[in-house]
């Protein structure tokens, strides 16, 4: 019986999706094993082709989605009762690390994936990835938040065809989260 060619690769993706998301939902916190954990993540959702490399609109248009996601999170920041963490420039700088490395994995690798059944597949399908991911560290209490966070940065991918979008607003979400 021969195996169809395009079954080995699926199993492929299906094996480092599935390693990816249970190392990220598994990681130490704040150790150099949990960074190490995002790191790994980061690099697999960067090291592994998706596809064609392609953008939907030019610059101002990036900037213009990168700005709505942006604003999102400020506003819900301005509303929220906060305290703020105590950080250092490197604790700051890991959170936007973390932030690149999680939406290389989610936006770029998993959306990437996800993408051949439809794009309303991959947006939904990232962001509950992402959103499950953070259980382990924010508790179930913050399942709607995570998930309409990963739902934006999904929105951020389909919009603009790029994943860096979505890194550049969770960064700065991280960071207003740190301040």
């Amino acid at each position: 019986m021969r195996e169809r060619r395009s079954q080995r690769p699926d199993v492929l993706w299906i094996a480092a999706l599935a390693a990816g998301c249970a190392a990220l939902f598994a990681r130490p916190l704040a150790t150099a094993a949990g960074w190490g954990v995002v790191v790994a993540a980061g690099v697999l959702g960067i090291a592994v082709p998706v596809g064609p490399p392609g953008g939907k609109g030019g610059r101002a248009w990036w900037w213009g989605v990168t700005s709505v996601g942006v604003a999102a999170f400020a506003a819900a920041r301005m509303l929220a009762v906060h305290t703020p963490a105590p950080g250092t420039w490197l604790a700051l700088a890991a959170t936007g690390v973390a932030a690149i490395a999680e939406e290389a994995f989610f936006r770029r690798f998993l959306y990437g994936w996800l993408a051949r059944w439809g794009e309303g597949m991959a947006v939904a399908g990232a962001a509950a990835a992402f959103a499950a991911v953070h259980l382990r560290g924010y508790g179930v209490w913050s399942l709607p938040v995570n998930l309409a966070a990963g739902a934006l940065f999904g929105w951020q991918r389909w919009a603009t065809g790029r994943w860096d979008s979505s890194a550049v607003t969770h960064a700065i979400a991280n960071l207003l989260q740190s301040v």
